[in-house]
């Protein structure tokens, strides 16, 4: 505590990402020192740089001939009246101090507190009569009350003295600005994180370099932005020799902190720094840091087993300073560094001790299975330890229901189960369990050869039904349908199923069956077994029977049929997070069904349904397969960066779908590139596809059509027709044919194959005719328009089109319409229906088809209208709406799980644009992308997307 002191020069690093707060600072210092007072309060967290902040107002004000009085209060504060303010304006046993130190120290025999408080204020009041007075108390938070009653007479003499006040503390509400009539007297600064460019100025300050390495500033950034930890990191890893480089670059040696582990002496670094919580607070911090992420007070209060009283003081301390934030209905440290920090510095043998009495403790309170699962695989020593007998007691239970919540949790848990003897009973419940999480999981090969080796072993007709089933679904999804079905057939002959098993595995037979082609066969599988499953209250069984008889009517041209079908299967599966793949599974194949009925905000809306489920619960084979449907369904409407954000996200997954899903990914990533004229991309792709052995399949249809776009790139037509036209000799309909067969029509038209080009045109008028779908029938119409030079029936696509939001489908059929018109004369009319088709191009990026088109469109006189600027390449204007939208709600502070949420996006889709907004805006951090954003939005005068 000092009195009147200019306080320390500071280096320039601790100032560093502070120029708006201290360029506030300043003037409200120039201001003082021209005669007018002000009541400041500078908030933040512990470290983030308050202190630091009153140093350089304090020198400033020193500078400018203002008298400085500076005084930090603790805990011991408050346990004398006035003790702050008395040291602030460090009154002493001295001529003109000695009568208010006299009355305080005599406040415990005779009160006379109130008698030294208006000295006090006199004594204030006189020095400002002198010249302009600073007074700063810092860590205010510990302030006696009768300082901080006296502080707020104090604010309100500032309208009449050259006096500035300035508390620096947390934001924690105890100290108020004060009563300041004048608003303008009153400022409240608070300090924010550094940003990443900023955290990387100040670490290459300390280390003495002019640039931070990606690996060091990754590790930099979980301090999130906190300038002491940071500071603290710097010099543990250079004290520790983890930091290698000269000058020009610094960057982390031989460490792997990248990975997530911090080195013990960094951990004790931090930890040393938290002495501003008392030792119940930090106790509570270390158990905390057991949880991961995120806690709820509930599971805090289980394990610790502190009673209530002492728990939600130490929570609301922890709250207070800053480490914790709240996460929803959740807790949450506010600084991964510190978790990691608080829970490296445990003892070893004592963190895995935690773990396990977390993990009974859970279980004992009926916490989620995940949550104690969690702690149960933390208490395991290391890789090729097991667990221990609670822990295989607890999985026998548990092991299933934690497959279907958490598979990759479940697959390391019961992978570290010990080897059971066989006649140990619990051994056939955890190995089915086993095999469960590898389904979920998506890795097939290995849940069959489990499954193939635990029915062969199992004396348990019990498991040995269920294994039958699991063993059934991942030879399904591994293609090989004859044999699913030579499974599913041979254990229903066997009699090993109760009736909820052999309900379940008919369902399973019909879906196989189904997807074979076999569509009778697959209806007389689940025939009864509605009945069945309605009898037994069987949920799962019931959708996956609704489901095969859904996707059944579909192929039989019934698609409104199939879409009742579908719903009712998605409600008797219901939400359990067990039947979350399934139930999407069934919403995808409605949405496809609903958009091709003409209901595209019905469609729209299922996937928001979807979407949101993923958020919740799914397995990574499934968040892979709605990833790509996502994919399809926004290329089809035309919003084709969402597309490719989640294609991207896709891609990540692909070793979790089976060979039709990456078929799929494959041939739509190279569609949009050769729509977009991206040779390279369109090639590329089409080589990591390889061969195809059933070209003919669905599943590769995408594929065929982006071969057709290269051949017809390369000027190669009628290679482009004969891929199109192997197709047509397939004997089912109401696939997704119909989106290609005017691609092939048009071709065809083109280079005089007149036979093909009416062979397609039949072929869609005959699925339209038996479809009862408007969007086959649109199809038809636009087959049929090409073939016949026939304007009206264009017209009625084009119409359909474009009231189901079919942006792309729209500009072909517009630039169709244009040709026959041209052809027919009329070229006034063509030109504007040119311009129609070529706007939605350019709204889109298509320059592949623009490219395409316009030699098609010459000829006839229908010139294209004059092109409007392209999209620039990188800056504000380079951003897609959507990326607008996103940048504007990072602005507006919200994370990448609330702006999914406000979109009805998801997570991982908005990572990808943001990483996308990012490289556009050439911005290193969210913060920058707020910067420019809140620029744009101010000169513009609007927050619209």
């Amino acid at each position: 505590m000092s009195g009147e002191s200019g306080g320390n020069a500071l280096r320039g690093s601790e100032l560093v990402g502070r120029d708006a707060e201290l360029a506030q600072l300043l003037g409200l210092v120039g201001r003082v020192a021209g005669g007018r007072g002000t009541v400041l309060r500078i908030e933040g967290e512990p470290g983030i740089g308050k202190t630091t902040l009153v140093c350089a107002l304090l020198t400033e004000a020193d500078r400018l001939g203002c008298a400085v009085h500076h005084a930090t209060a603790d805990p011991l504060s408050q346990q004398v009246p006035l003790r702050v303010l008395l040291d602030c304006i460090a009154v002493h046993p001295a001529p003109g101090g000695a009568g208010v130190h006299e009355r305080v120290r005599a406040a415990r025999d005779d009160d006379q507190v109130p008698a030294a408080a208006e000295q006090l204020l006199a004594l204030i009041e006189d020095l400002c009569a002198t010249r302009p007075v600073v007074l700063t108390v810092d860590d205010v938070q510990w302030a006696d009350e009768t300082s901080l009653l006296v502080w707020n007479r104090l604010s309100r003499m500032t309208e009449r003295l050259p006096l500035l006040l300035v508390a620096a503390g947390p934001s924690d509400g105890r100290t108020e600005l004060g009563v300041v009539h004048d608003e303008d007297r009153k400022v409240r600064i608070v300090v924010p994180p550094l940003d990443e460019s900023a955290t990387a100025d100040l670490a290459a300050h300390l280390i003495g370099t002019a640039e931070i390495g990606p690996s060091l500033l990754a590790v930099l950034t979980r301090a999130a932005g906190n300038p002491r930890y940071v500071r603290e990191v710097v010099l543990a890893l250079s004290r520790e020799h983890h930091l290698e480089g000269a000058a020009a670059r610094a960057e982390l040696a031989g460490s792997d902190l990248t990975c997530g582990t911090l080195p013990r002496p960094v951990a004790e670094a931090l930890t040393s720094r938290l002495d501003f919580v008392g030792s119940d607070t930090l106790g509570l911090l270390r158990t905390a840091s057991l949880f991961g992420a995120t806690f709820s007070v509930t599971d805090l209060r289980t394990v610790s087993e502190r009673p209530v009283p002492v728990l939600v003081g130490c929570v609301e301390e922890a709250l207070a300073s800053g480490l914790l934030v709240e996460s929803g209905s959740r807790l949450a440290f506010q600084h991964e560094l510190i978790r990691q920090a608080l829970h490296v510095t445990t003892p070893p043998a004592l963190r895995l001790a935690l773990h396990q009495q977390a993990a009974r403790a859970l279980a004992s309170s009926g916490a989620p299975v995940e949550r104690v699962g969690e702690q149960l695989l933390a208490s395991v020593p290391g890789e090729g330890a097991e667990i221990d007998e609670w822990g295989v007691d607890w999985l026998v239970e548990n092991g299933r229901a934690l497959a279907h919540r958490d598979p990759v949790l479940a697959e390391a848990l019961l992978g570290a189960v010990p080897v059971l003897s066989a006649h140990d009973p619990r051994r056939d419940s955890l190995r089915t369990a086993r095999v469960l999480a590898l389904v979920q999981l998506g890795l097939h090969d290995e849940a069959r050869a489990s499954g193939e080796r635990a029915l062969e072993d199992t004396q348990n007709p019990s498991c040995a039904a269920e294994l039958s089933w699991y063993l059934t679904w991942s030879l399904a999804s591994l293609g090989r349908d004859e044999l699913a079905a030579e499974v599913a057939e041979k254990s229903l002959r066997s009699g090993i199923f109760d009736h909820g098993w052999s309900a379940r595995t008919r369902a399973a037979l019909g879906r196989v069956l189904l997807s074979h082609g076999h569509v009778e066969a697959a209806e007389a599988a689940v025939e009864g077994v509605v009945a069945e499953a309605r009898g037994a209250d069987d949920g799962v069984a019931l959708g996956l029977a609704l489901h095969v008889r859904g996707t059944a009517l579909a192929r039989r041209c019934d698609p409104a049929g199939a879409v009742v079908c579908h719903e009712q299967a998605g409600s008797a599966l219901g939400e359990a997070p067990e039947n979350a793949d399934l139930r999407l599974a069934v919403l995808d194949d409605r949405r496809a069904l609903l958009f091709e009925l003409g209901r595209p905000e019905e469609a729209e809306d299922v996937l928001h349904e979807m979407l949101a489920i993923l958020e919740r619960c799914t397995t990574p084979p499934r968040l892979a397969a709605v990833r790509l449907s996502a994919a399809h369904h926004h290329y089809t409407t035309g919003r084709w960066h969402d597309a490719t954000a989640e294609l991207e996200a896709a891609t990540e997954l692909a070793d979790r779908l089976d060979e039709a899903g990456r078929r799929r990914l494959h041939g739509l990533s190279a569609v949009l590139a050769g729509h977009r004229g991206d040779r390279a991309v369109l090639c590329r792709t089409l080589r990591e596809a390889g061969c195809d052995e059933a070209p003919t399949a669905r599943s590769a249809e995408t594929l065929l059509v982006a071969e057709a776009m290269l051949a017809e790139d390369d000027e190669e037509p009628e290679r482009a027709v004969r891929l199109l036209s192997e197709t047509l000799t397939s004997g089912e309909r109401i696939g997704t044919r119909h989106l290609w067969l005017p691609h092939l029509v048009r071709l065809a038209v083109a280079t005089g194959a007149t036979e093909v080009a009416g062979r397609a045109a039949d072929a869609c008028s005959e699925d339209a005719a038996v479809a009862a779908s408007p969007g086959v029938v649109a199809a038809s119409q636009h087959c049929r328009g090409l073939l016949e030079r026939e304007s009206t029936t264009l017209r009625a696509a084009v119409d359909f089109y474009r009231t189901t939001d079919q942006g792309p489908r729209c500009a072909r059929a517009w630039e169709d319409l244009a040709v026959v018109l041209a052809e027919r004369g009329e070229r006034a009319q063509a030109r504007d229906t040119y311009a129609q088709a070529t706007t939605i191009y350019r709204s889109l990026g298509a320059a592949g088809d623009l490219r395409r088109a316009d030699p098609r469109v010459r000829p006839q006189g229908a010139r294209p209208a004059r092109s409007r600027r392209r999209r620039a390449g990188s800056g504000w204007t380079s951003l897609t709406p959507t990326e607008r939208q996103i940048a504007r709600l990072v602005a507006d502070g919200l994370a990448n799980p609330d702006i999914a949420e406000a979109l009805v996006s998801s997570r991982r889709t908005v990572e990808v644009h943001v990483s996308h907004i990012l490289a556009k805006l050439g911005a290193r951090s969210r913060v920058e992308i707020a910067v420019e954003a809140t620029r744009h939005d101010l000169r513009d005068g609007s927050r619209s997307a």
